[in-house]
């Protein structure tokens, strides 16, 4: 599923209400009204960082110290991830205050 646009740093990633994170099988899983997906462990790392608050730059300098990967790289695939979790419906953006 490749989305549209990619949100900027300064984008605040939100979880719906109706969004959950589950272990099922020893796999994390984010589910929805209408979808389930599977989330790779650098996935879950972004996902419980998400508090409605931290941009995408701000995941992606936490992603950036916990993997040991560059910064820049960080964002990119922070925004990718948030993206694709925007257009499979079990995420929101909006831009920081």
């Amino acid at each position: 599923m490749k989305p549209q646009s990619l949100p900027g740093p300064a984008a605040v990633p939100v979880t719906p209400m109706h969004v959950r994170l589950r272990r099922h099988q020893g796999r994390f899983v984010v589910g929805g009204y209408e979808h389930v997906l599977e989330l790779s462990e650098t996935a879950t790392f972004i996902w419980r960082h998400i508090d409605g608050v931290r941009t995408v730059g701000e995941l992606g300098a936490l992603l950036s110290a916990e993997y040991d990967v560059a910064v820049d790289v960080a964002v990119a695939d922070v925004a990718e991830l948030i993206a694709d979790l925007v257009a499979a419906g079990v995420m929101t953006i909006r831009e920081s205050a």
